[in-house]
């Protein structure tokens, strides 16, 4: 699948067919997805946001000026979705479900091999959530959605040296946080 498919997938989706409304909210929401979960952090919350995003994507396809900015455009839907969703609950997005644990990957190993027990399965989580939300979307787009730098830098609307360059950093933030003195795995 091409930027043409994708493209020509949303003027079909514009015009109002329903298979290509479908195949277009098939498509965005794994990243629909890592974007609401870099934010609320709550995978039940993080699905429920997604799915609002593509509702009210799909329903105001009409307001969409350029179909070759589709990805950018539904991303910031989800950004204002999830900061909505925050105003109203900002005192519960502190927690990131033990769930979700087993989902998260730090490099190509996954996180049972990285962590020898739940204590410091608890740390990588709360280091992981404490990256500022730029950092951590990337890292989940890429190791969670397994998505290329070339697919995040489309979704974000950024060069893929940006992409390059926050995965970079996000990787050393946590591999220093991780290591540091007192840490349980230093």
């Amino acid at each position: 699948m091409t930027i043409d498919d994708d493209i020509a997938i949303v003027r079909q989706a514009i015009a109002g067919h329903p298979s290509a409304q479908g195949e277009l909210a098939r498509r965005a929401y794994p990243r629909v997805l890592a974007c609401c979960m870099a934010r609320v952090r709550q995978p039940a919350d993080a699905e429920e946001l997604a799915q609002e995003t593509l509702l009210r994507a799909i329903t105001g396809l009409s307001s969409l000026a350029d179909p070759e900015r589709w990805m950018s455009w539904m991303r910031g839907i989800a950004v204002h979705v999830c900061l909505d969703w925050l105003r109203r609950h900002s005192n519960s997005q502190a927690e990131l479900v033990s769930e979700f644990a087993d989902e998260v990957h730090l490099g190509t190993r996954p996180p049972d091999q990285i962590v020898a027990d739940q204590e410091e399965q608890q740390l990588v989580l709360t280091e992981l959530q404490s990256l500022p939300d730029e950092l951590r979307e990337v890292l989940l787009l890429h190791y969670y959605n397994s998505m290329t730098y070339e697919q995040i830098a489309e979704w974000l609307d950024v060069a893929r040296a940006t992409v390059s360059e926050r995965l970079s950093r996000a990787r050393q933030t946590l591999r220093l946080r991780l290591s540091r003195p007192g840490s349980v795995m230093s």
